[in-house]
């Protein structure tokens, strides 16, 4: 299916026509490796029909304006005063997702009539469009009904989170709040950008995701409360505990992955059979992609897949293989082993996604995983009753649990070298590789098992080795920015050097996510000279998840950043770092001249600029003249610096 998305007509056709042959080749030899050749075959087929037959008709409806009556899937929260929504709604007699942004106050399973505005859909967004469901957005411009759902079994268990939702938020504050609230309950939108980057340099955000963690550690309370006798009613609760679950946690592609598993492992029983990981596992997949193929694309859906495969099935059959080369004396040290190799193989096989999607892996998933899991087993424990009864006594132990958790996260995630940078090209083959040795290693016998862990430490070196070349000999610079203000950061090595230009409102996200994804572990100076109040507390945000040296700014930040080493210049100064000059200016400057000028602000006639590289952020489709770049356009565009020492000095 990825195949049939990513590689083009001619490619798919080679493809499908080389499947349906391996089908007959091998459905003549009577051979089980026909079922993978028509699984590859039923992959390309489904996924150019999704395209063709569902994705082609919808997006020809951006720029249109429709009247339609929707249905309100998913709130997102408070923006400016705004709402967003997920509402789905018949476009070319096909059931759509369309995205949302109006004041109004909808809930959930609203049925609404009303006349929609649609966008054209961006190309530059598509895969990302594509993954979520989600092909078009629009503007509401006029509202005629709104009928509110009536109370059903759906509305009661929606209720039963609101209440866990609203006894966390009542009783514990704080980031164990937004730890609470992120990894019981898959609340991430709670999560401050501080302790979301945190969460991903310590290799622990896959616990801000559902997925089969969530539902194993929330059925095993329920069920465990019923007597062993009552086996009937344990599989009667596990089979109405699957699709619940998906109304209380959200229909989300991870979520619908351990849902179906829950489920085929429910009904194993029943019908005298043993479940298997790998087989539902596969079937989980082959269900979801048949009925909603625009989940292969989602990054979390590929983590979650790929996370069970680690664990439950690599890591099961390496920990056996592990704990049978142990000697006799040290068969006490299974468990330990066992419970390692459990989380360093699913740290493994989920690293060719994090490479791909993140840039990188945390050299610190694996041990951040085994000592998160138990404290959030407790807290599951306890949210179930709190949630049910809303006594705070039980909030207590939750509490604890999450600040216990919470301290971790702050440890680990501090140290931004656990971060391993794997930006360079085809990083992820690297870890293709590795994930691939291992799972032969599972698969094989003890010699296959000794060859796969030459080649794993021959990889890990490579990886380690060209990561480190790369990383030191970076010199380039790199621009973050939106519609009103920007910044470059300016690598060298592993420093950076970040100027900024307009206010720098909200950047500190995306300068640290840049930093994090080319290797920059720490800021000599920020220069913001143009910083206004909220720019100044995205600076001290920034100083949170950065050591920072030097603060060059004006007088208003200076209040606000006292306990950073701040020196005040006037604006409208340049910066000039390793021989290259920086400028701010507005769209309409025609003046300010530097080897690099970033423009912040509207846009509103042809542009000029005497600068080198004339830097500006405008929307994806927008081209700009000659010696201008549009940053948000060119996504991949940076500048490559000749190396050198790194000289820092303001211009006034």
């Amino acid at each position: 299916m990825l195949a049939a998305y990513f590689g083009g007509g001619l490619f798919c056709g080679i493809l499908f026509a080389a499947a349906a042959f391996s089908v007959i080749f091998f459905a003549v030899k009577r051979s089980r490796a026909a079922i993978c050749a028509a699984g590859l075959l039923w992959g390309i087929a489904v996924m150019t029909g999704h395209l063709e037959l569902y994705c082609k008709p919808i997006t020809e409806f951006g720029g249109k304006t429709v009247r339609a009556e929707f249905i309100v899937s998913e709130v997102s929260v408070f923006s400016g005063g705004t709402k967003s929504y997920t509402v789905e709604m018949n476009l070319a007699g096909r059931k759509a997702l369309v995205e949302i942004a109006d004041s109004q106050r909808f809930e959930v399973g609203d049925r609404v009539t009303a006349v929609v505005e649609l966008n054209a859909p961006d190309s530059d967004d598509m895969i990302q469009n594509l993954a979520d469901g989600v092909l078009l957005s629009g503007e509401i411009t006029e509202l005629i009904a709104v009928k509110s759902e009536s109370a059903g079994v759906s509305s009661v268990i929606r209720g039963l989170r609101g209440r866990m939702v609203e006894m966390i938020s009542g009783n514990i504050f704080g980031k164990s709040g937004e730890l609470a609230l992120a990894m019981l309950l898959g609340e991430d939108s709670a999560l401050s950008p501080v302790l979301r980057e945190k969460l991903k340099i310590c290799g622990a955000a896959h616990y801000t995701a559902v997925s089969g963690s969530h539902f194993a550690l929330f059925a095993a309370v329920l069920l465990g409360a019923l007597p062993e006798k009552r086996r009937h009613a344990k599989q009667a609760i596990s089979l109405m505990f699957a699709p619940a679950a998906v109304i209380f946690f959200g229909a989300s592609p991870s979520v619908l992955r351990a849902s179906v598993m829950f489920l085929l492992y429910s009904l194993a029983p029943i019908f005298y059979r043993k479940a298997d990981t790998l087989n539902s596992l596969c079937i989980a997949v082959a269900v979801i992609g048949t009925f909603s193929p625009n989940t292969i694309l989602d990054t979390g859906f590929a983590m979650s897949v790929l996370g069970v495969f680690g664990a439950g099935v690599v890591g099961t059959e390496i920990s056996k293989k592990l704990c049978m080369l142990l000697p006799d004396k040290a068969q006490k040290l299974s468990p330990v082993v066992t419970v390692l190799s459990v989380s360093v193989c699913a740290s493994v096989c989920t690293s060719p996604i994090s490479v791909f999607a993140f840039k990188g892996i945390s050299l610190m998933s694996a041990v951040s995983s085994v000592i998160l899991m138990p404290l959030m087993t407790v807290s599951v424990i306890f949210i179930i009753p709190l949630g049910i009864t809303g006594m705070s006594l039980f909030a207590l132990p939750v509490d604890l649990a999450m600040r216990a958790s919470a301290a971790v996260v702050e440890f680990f995630g501090g140290i931004r070298g656990l971060w391993l940078t794997l930006d360079f090209g085809y990083a992820w083959v690297l870890a293709a590789g590795i994930a691939l040795a291992l799972s032969a290693a599972a698969f094989g016998d003890m010699k296959t098992l000794a060859f796969s862990g030459k080649c794993i430490v021959v990889l890990s070196a490579v990886t380690l080795f060209i990561s480190l070349t790369v990383n030191q000999r970076r010199s380039e610079v790199r621009f973050v920015g939106n519609y009103s203000t920007g910044a470059a950061v300016i690598f060298e090595g592993s420093e950076a050097v970040v100027f900024i230009s307009g206010s720098g409102t909200g950047l500190a996200t995306s300068i640290s996510r840049t930093m994090r994804e080319h290797g920059a572990v720490k800021i000599a100076c920020i220069a913001a000279f143009g910083a206004d109040y909220s720019g100044a507390l995205a600076i001290r945000e920034l100083s949170e998840m950065v050591d920072i040296d030097t603060v060059y700014s004006n007088g208003a930040a200076q209040a606000l950043l006292g306990e950073l080493n701040v020196k005040t210049v006037p604006e409208g100064s340049r910066l000039s770092v390793s021989g290259i000059t920086l400028a701010a200016a507005k769209p309409s400057d025609k003046v300010t001249s530097a080897d690099i000028v970033l423009y912040n602000g509207r846009l509103t006639k042809e542009p000029e600029s005497p600068a080198g590289y004339a830097i500006y952020f405008s929307s994806a489709e927008k081209e700009m003249p000659e010696n201008w770049y549009n940053a948000r356009r060119d996504r991949d565009f940076y500048i490559r610096l000749e190396n050198g020492t790194k000289n820092i000095s303001v211009i006034q």
